[in-house]
Formats: structure tokens, C-alpha cells, sequence
């Protein structure tokens, strides 16, 4: 019963952990106290709007209007959101031994035999990266992006309520509308 509960446990802990990196940058000269509305572009090399980016475009809008900006038109913006993504594929190559049972007594040591033994990963990397930039100058003063192992979901529910955990850790730390 103990070991049921502590495998329980340990199993809560290690599936609750997420392979996530999450990295901002910004211009600290930037005056954010200016800034009251924003409008999202996508970006010009898009020939077609995806699932995707729709669904970024609202998970965006959605923390931005939590931290109490205004969604306007791109004209009457004081400050412009794009968002890029990109996936990656990586092959890791991983060099072990395997055992192959107990063979017979060699230099006092009944024991098994290793072979070497080489294994081939191959995984996606997904990366997000959100810029807010000035109308004005077209100058980039924040940026934010995250990067995960690429993940299969089941329905369109996982699919939003995964992007839109990723839109919140990215724009955390991106500053709240002051009020006037």
C-alpha cells in the first residue's frame, strides 16, 4: 500500500514537470508606461493563416488584456505584437552496453558479457517567439519565446489549452498597463 502511494506520488511529481525553456529580453531605455493598446500582426511570409497561429493570435490577446491593454487596430496601437514559430528536428546518437547473460569463469568473475551497443533519438523542438515592437520605429523593445519537445495531442481542446499555457509563461513577465 506504502509503495502504491509513494509510486503515485513520484509519478504526480516527475509528469508535472515540462521540458519548457522559457527565455524574455527586453530594452530597459523603453518607456512602458506609454503603452495602453496593442494590435497583433502576423507575420508577411505567412501565405495562409493556420490553426496555429489563430490560436496563438487569441492566447496572445487574452494575456495582454489580463495585464489591462486594449486591443485596437493596428493604426491606433501604441505598441505591435508578432509571433514566429519554428520547429527543429534533432537526432541524438547514444553509446551503451548492452548484457548479454552470464558467461563462463574468466580472471576469477562469472559474470555477463557487454557488447556495445549505439541508439539513434530522433525528436522535434518547437519554438514560439512573440516581439513587441514600436509602430513608429519598427523597433523590437521585448521579446519573449519558449521552446518544448514537439508533443502529439489528441483533440483541439489539448491544442488550445497547451498554447495557451505557453503564451502565459512567455508574457509573464512582460509589464502590466499602467493606469491613468
Amino acid at each position: 500500500m506504502i509503495r502504491s502511494a509513494l509510486f503515485a506520488l513520484l509519478l504526480l511529481i516527475f509528469t508535472g514537470c515540462s521540458t519548457i525553456q522559457v527565455q524574455n529580453d527586453y530594452n530597459p531605455q523603453y518607456d512602458f508606461s506609454r503603452l495602453k493598446s496593442f494590435a497583433i500582426v502576423i507575420p508577411k511570409n505567412s501565405p495562409v493563416i493556420t490553426l496555429t497561429q489563430e490560436r496563438l493570435k487569441r492566447a496572445i490577446a487574452k494575456e495582454l488584456q489580463s495585464k489591462g491593454y486594449r486591443r485596437v487596430s493596428k493604426e491606433n496601437a501604441d505598441f505591435l505584437v508578432t509571433f514566429h514559430t519554428d520547429i527543429t528536428k534533432f537526432k541524438e546518437v547514444v553509446n551503451d552496453y548492452d548484457s548479454l547473460g552470464i558467461y563462463p569463469y574468466y580472471y576469477g568473475y562469472w559474470g555477463p558479457a557487454y557488447i556495445p551497443s549505439r541508439y539513434e533519438y530522433i525528436y522535434e523542438e518547437a519554438k514560439i517567439v512573440i516581439d513587441a515592437y514600436d509602430p513608429e520605429t519598427k523597433r523590437v523593445f521585448w521579446r519573449g519565446s519558449a521552446t518544448d519537445t514537439l508533443r502529439n495531442f489528441d483533440t483541439p481542446a489539448e491544442r488550445v489549452a497547451y498554447i495557451n499555457s505557453v503564451v502565459k509563461k512567455i508574457l509573464a513577465p512582460f509589464p502590466a498597463a499602467t493606469k491613468l
